[in-house]
């Protein structure tokens, strides 16, 4: 029997974190932290950064904020993506792409990146690979810009990008393409 992975599904299987479910309630262990996310009332999660201390392994997985914990409320439809060390890479958003990447230093409790983007994304030499527009389509750039303007849609030209982890520095790759715009 031969089994097809969804592309969509191929980021998730490489990240260094494991997930626990109870209920509506899911657990990310990353190294150093656990992502603690609750659905919103309308869409997105809430979000407990919580340090993880000597013995927290097995730990049941409720959504509790304690003293020294870092909360995010949901403001945008957030969505986990991805604990890399002690960043917290969230999606944003509940249209299709773009949507935004959202980077969150939890050491620092600061916001250190958003900005819009395209998938699908990977998490690779310290840092994340992802797609960013970067030119308008037209017939002439995008074979298929004059049917999906007949669909009523819009296009775009994405450049894929490498977001480093240490300074938050775009890097743009040379591959290209053309994508529907909603």
């Amino acid at each position: 029997m031969k089994f097809v992975i969804p592309i969509f599904l191929l980021p998730l299987a490489a990240l260094p974190f494991s997930a626990a479910s109870t209920g509506s309630t899911t657990c990310h262990d990353g190294e150093h932290y656990r992502v603690i996310a609750k659905p919103a009332e309308s869409a997105g999660h809430h979000f407990i950064a919580r340090k993880k201390m000597p013995g927290d392994d097995g730990k049941p997985c409720l959504y509790s904020a304690e003293p020294g914990d870092f909360e995010l409320r949901n403001k945008n439809a957030e969505h986990f993506l991805a604990l890399e060390g002690s960043l917290l890479i969230l999606d944003s958003g509940t249209a299709p792409e773009p949507r935004d990447l959202i980077l969150w230093d939890l050491e620092k409790r600061i916001k250190v990146y958003s900005a819009p983007y395209s998938g699908p994304y990977r998490i690779k030499d310290n840092g994340i690979y992802f797609w960013q527009q970067s030119g308008e389509a037209t017939d002439a750039n995008c074979a298929q810009a004059a049917i999906w303007r007949k669909q009523g849609l819009g296009a775009a030209i994405e450049t894929e990008v490498w977001l480093g982890f240490a300074d938050f520095r775009i890097v743009r790759g040379i591959a290209t393409r053309c994508t529907a715009r909603q």
